[in-house]
C-alpha cells in the first residue's frame, strides 16, 4: 500500500518539475482507455510522459453521478495512471487526490505554450497594476 502523503508528494513533484520543464509531457493518439469503466467518457486532451523510467497519463474524464432516486449530475474527474508500453493501465492514483486537476492544468499550459506566450507578453519585470 503506498501512503496518501507519498501519492501528494510524487503529485507535487510532478507538477513542479511539469513547470520547471524537466518533465515534458506530449498528447496522446489514445482515446481508447482500459481504465475507463461504465458510462466515463474523455474530455479534453490526453496527455502521456517518461518519469523516471515509468509511463504516466494523464487525462480528464466525465461521469454520471446519482445524486437521487432519479436525478444523476454529470462530474468532471481527473486520472493519473502508470501504464505499460502498450499503453495498458498498470495502477491508477486515487482520484480523491487533490493536486490531480493542479497537474492537468499544468501540463495544459506547458503543452500548449501558454506559459511562453504569456512571459513574452508580459515579462516578470514589467509594471504591475
Amino acid at each position: 500500500m503506498i501512503s496518501e502523503n507519498k501519492i501528494s508528494k510524487f503529485t507535487g513533484l510532478l507538477i513542479s518539475s511539469t513547470k520547471n520543464g524537466e518533465v515534458v509531457w506530449t498528447d496522446s493518439i489514445i482515446r481508447k482507455i482500459d481504465s475507463l469503466e461504465g458510462e466515463q467518457s474523455i474530455i479534453g486532451k490526453v496527455y502521456e510522459t517518461e518519469f523516471k523510467e515509468k509511463y504516466l497519463r494523464l487525462y480528464k474524464y466525465n461521469e454520471p453521478v446519482q445524486v437521487d432516486e432519479f436525478q444523476y449530475l454529470t462530474r468532471t474527474f481527473y486520472k493519473l495512471e502508470f501504464i505499460d508500453g502498450n499503453d495498458k493501465n498498470l495502477w491508477t492514483f486515487p482520484n480523491y487526490i487533490r493536486e490531480l486537476q493542479d497537474l492537468y492544468e499544468t501540463v495544459q499550459i506547458k503543452s500548449s505554450g501558454l506559459d511562453k506566450f504569456f512571459d513574452d507578453i508580459i515579462p516578470d519585470n514589467s509594471f504591475d497594476f
